[in-house]
């Protein structure tokens, strides 16, 4: 399978610019998600690569293949760039059986008969759909007709895999049954595959690499837990997953760490972006709630960024406990597997798990 190249695509619509120098690299037989808001730009991205929208400027290639390249004035139409792409209303024809819903794209390819069938039965099988030949899209529940619109676009064996928000019309349960399935699949057949969607569990338990978009402009790629744990601004901070921002003065800088002031207390950072910040600059430290050490009052723990707490208030969540806490003026969300008795409480944060973000 190709090695994707998305290389500084600019697309607007009106006035409005969609897209602005989007650019990254699927390598080959791995699945990228393009993750965000809605309007980020992250299916209009995908629709580019499919040939299905027109980007004013940029790059799009699969291996040695060109799709588009607006230097050289090429772009290939999209029935002949070989894509598989499943969209997020399936697009399974009513008034086909399944059987003939997948072999619409073949007839369309003019294969023979024979290898339809062969075809047809070998996809179905792979999705666990052998039983379902000739029954109707109706007589199908949402993942039944999920599959096989997946069996449709990997019935003529594309390049790639294009999948927008196939799950967002299934139910919580089946939801995270089928991104299990669906990456089992895409790593069996080892095909390249772009994700689309706005779900930060289905990015990051899916996904071997994500690229993070706000209103066009891509903020971060790496794979899912650098994107987690060490996110490059306060979007993909906020964005993906919970988060506690803390707002303070940067008081002294060692090496790789920074000591942030905060209101009194100081925080000590050891993970910095790669320009470090100067003395007395405002900065914001991220950490994750799950990071932050819950101990009963009087068990301080030992290590940096230490800190007594009042408790606010606490929730149940099954397998944790999640708790408000209050540092002086300071906020502070954390989880604990058990429950930590008393009104004050100690905390720990590790500084290694501290981001400094903009």
């Amino acid at each position: 399978m190709p090695e994707i190249h998305v290389e500084g695509l600019v697309k607007q619509f009106d006035e409005n610019t969609a897209l602005d120098d989007v650019s990254f690299k699927v390598p080959d037989g791995k699945l990228f998600t393009l993750l965000g808001p809605s309007g980020c730009g992250k299916s209009t991205t995908l629709l580019s690569i499919a040939g299905f929208h027109t980007p004013e400027r940029g790059r799009i290639a699969a291996g040695d293949d060109v799709f588009y390249d607006s230097a050289r004035g090429i772009n290939v139409a999209a029935e002949q760039r070989n894509l598989g792409i499943v969209f997020q209303s399936y697009a399974v024809w009513p008034h086909m059986t399944v059987y003939e819903n997948l072999a619409f794209p073949l007839k369309i390819r003019r294969l023979k008969r024979k290898e339809i069938r062969e075809r047809i039965t070998r996809t179905l099988e792979l999705v666990e759909m052998g039983d379902y030949a000739r029954r109707y899209p109706h007589q199908l529940s949402g993942g039944q007709q999920q599959r096989v619109a997946l069996a449709r676009a990997l019935v003529y064996s594309p390049s790639m895999l294009l999948l927008d928000e196939p799950f967002s019309n299934l139910d919580a349960k089946l939801r995270e049954r089928a991104r299990s399935w669906v990456k089992e699949l895409q790593h069996t057949l080892g095909l390249t595959t772009i994700f689309v969607t706005h779900d930060q569990d289905e990015a990051l338990s899916m996904s071997d690499s994500i690229a993070v978009m706000d209103r066009g402009v891509v903020q971060q790629i790496g794979v899912p837990e650098e994107i987690y744990r060490h996110p490059a601004n306060r979007f993909v901070a906020e964005f993906v997953g919970r988060v506690n921002l803390i707002e303070g003065i940067v008081s002294s800088v060692d090496g790789t760490s920074v000591l942030v002031d905060i209101g009194g207390a100081g925080l000590k950072v050891d993970t910095v972006p790669s320009t470090t910040p100067t003395t007395s600059t405002p900065v914001t430290v991220a950490v994750r709630p799950e990071a932050v050490t819950v101990a009963p009052n009087g068990a301080r723990p030992n290590g940096p960024n230490a800190f007594e707490a009042r408790v606010h208030a606490v929730s149940f969540l099954g397998d944790h406990y999640e708790y408000e806490l209050e540092l002086g003026r300071l906020t502070l969300a954390a989880q604990s597997r058990a429950r930590v008795p008393g009104a004050t409480v100690e905390v720990r944060i590790p500084p290694e798990a501290c981001s400094l973000v903009s």
